[in-house]
Formats: C-alpha cells, structure tokens, sequence
C-alpha cells in the first residue's frame, strides 16, 4: 500500500499585514519632534517609516520659521472676527435652537450663535482625514450661500456612517464605525412602555429598564469663546473642508466660558486648555493651508469600537 505525506510544503504562504490606508494632512510643525516620530511609527503604513529620517529632517528645518510666525503673530488669536449672523434667518436659527437633542447637546455652558473668521480660530486638532474632507468639500456648492452655511455648520441633523452592532457574549454589546466619532452617550433609567417589552427576550416580569445610547456627537459645528479666544470644539474637518473651497467665515454654535479657570475643558483634542489659552500664539486654523507646514501621509485604515457591557451583580442582604 502506498502511503501519502500529508505536511506543510517546503515554500509556506507569507501572511501579509493588511495594507487599507486613508491619506491623512497631518500639521507636523507645530508638534513636538518625539510626537512626529511616534505619529509615523504607530498611525502610518510600514514603508512611511522609510522616510522618517526625512521627515525629521525637514520638521528640523521648519523650527526656525515656525518660530518666526510664533513671534510675529504673537496676539492673533485675540484678534479674531465675531460677528453675528445676518437678519433674515431668525426662522432657520429658531428652528434648529429648539431641538430637544441641540438643547441637551449645549446645555453645560450659555451659548449664542455667531459667524466667526475660520483662519483665527485656535485649532487643537492635528490631522485631517483628506478621503472624508474631500467628499465633504465635494457636497457643497462651489459658492455656498449663507443658508448652505447654516445647514452645513448648525443643524442639529446630518447623515452620518452606519454603525454595526453584535452581541459578543451575553450582555456585552460591540459597536464599531469607520467615522471616530462614534461614541458612548449615557444610561439612564426608562420608564417601561408596552413597546418596550418586546425587548425583553428572556421574559421575566420587567419592573424598571435602563436604556444606554451609542451614536455620534452633536451635529452642530461648536467653538468655545474665552476671552477674547475662540477654540475649535467640533467640527473640525467641516470647518476644514470649507475653508479649502475658500470659505473665509463660518456660521457657529458659540459656547461662552465666563470662567474658563472652572468651565473651560482641561484639554481639547488633547491640547491643555493652559496651552489654547495662554500660549502668546497657539495652533491656529490658518496653519493647515501654510506651504510645507503640514505633510500627507499614508494611515492605517480602522473603525472604532465601543464597547458596552452590564456588571451584574445579584445578592442578599440584610434589610
């Protein structure tokens, strides 16, 4: 009887990394020398990592200039125009400043609607998602009026990615999107509806019900004034997008800080609140379209998870 070898062939099959990238602006000069290095070794493709030492290198040669802008444009930021939106939309603005979810969305700090000047705004983020700034760019009309602009930047509703959902193990729910900014919003407790019982599949007698939200954070494009500062709090690849067809001025839902020692947030996109409000000239939104400041990058492509689960814990105790 003859017999047949059944083993691993003497020329096995490489396993490749995936290689999905995004291509990413990424504002490289005002970021610390250990953040550029970190940044290319663990957000880009492999082979980015080849022109690292370049990469460096022209960061290096940067620092001489970005210290200039620093020093001759010390105060900038103080001199940003505000202004408020022009008569005629009164209805439009109403509409979208009685949203119940709007309302609950800016309900920590006094607000008002204003137009600001985009190139002033002080700009925590670092990096543009070009694919997604691109297609928002394309969506909007080669001029935009200021009603586009209204829509654009302040209505409470815009189309947002599909989120997925699957039950990993008993209540253990994952979430995942290719937008980042899906997020967790609360549990609270709910009144039980007849409705709401068709939820319950392990049957039982519900008697209370604890209702969790997973989606996105509000629509509305929103600055934090302090001072005479105003921060970029959402919207950024909106504002982005805008500003590359050549919008100078943005309709905004302004959050006013009366005391930014307490109400202003600790850090914003990462940046320190002591560092947007009191470096001579921080970040700025203008530093994006500055020839050689910033650099395109290949990124890994990913989704974000969110992850839910209930800690249950059942026992007796004395009454």
């Amino acid at each position: 009887m003859s017999q047949i070898a059944v083993g691993i062939s003497n020329t096995d099959a490489d396993v490749a990394l995936g290689t999905h990238f995004f291509r990413q602006r990424y504002l490289y000069a005002f970021a610390t020398q250990a953040e550029v290095a970190l940044h290319i070794r663990t957000q880009a493709l492999p082979d980015e990592a080849d022109r690292a030492n370049q990469i460096l290198t022209d960061w290096s040669l940067l620092q001489a200039r970005v210290a200039t802008v620093v020093a001759n444009e010390a105060g900038l930021a103080n001199t940003i125009a505000v202004k408020a939106v022009p008569p005629g939309f009164e209805a439009q603005l109403e509409q979208y400043a009685n949203d119940r979810l709007f309302q609950r969305t800016f309900s920590g700090l006094p607000i008002q609607f204003a137009v600001v000047e985009i190139d002033k705004l002080i700009a925590a983020q670092r990096t543009v998602h070009l694919n997604y700034a691109e297609r928002l760019s394309a969506a909007l009309p080669a001029v935009p009026s200021m009603e586009d602009l209204l829509r654009t930047c302040l209505s409470p509703q815009r189309d947002m990615d599909p989120i997925q959902h699957l039950e990993v193990a008993p209540n253990v729910h994952v979430f995942s999107s290719p937008n980042s900014d899906i997020r967790y919003l609360g549990s609270f407790v709910k009144k039980i509806l007849p409705e709401d019982l068709d939820a319950a599949v392990t049957g039982g007698l519900p008697a209370a019900a604890v209702i969790s939200f997973v989606g996105y954070g509000g629509a509305s494009v929103n600055v934090i004034k302090a001072g005479n500062r105003v921060v970029l709090n959402n919207g950024f690849h909106r504002v982005y997008a805008l500003r590359a067809i050549g919008v100078t001025h943005i309709p905004v839902v302004m959050q006013i800080s009366q005391n930014p020692a307490l109400d202003f947030p600790a850090q914003v996109a990462g940046l320190p609140k002591e560092y947007l409000l009191g470096a001579p000239r921080p970040v700025l939104m203008k530093d994006f379209f500055e020839p050689d400041f910033a650099i395109t990058l290949r990124i890994r492509d990913r989704i974000k998870m969110v992850t839910l689960g209930v800690n249950l814990g059942q026992h007796e105790v004395p009454a």
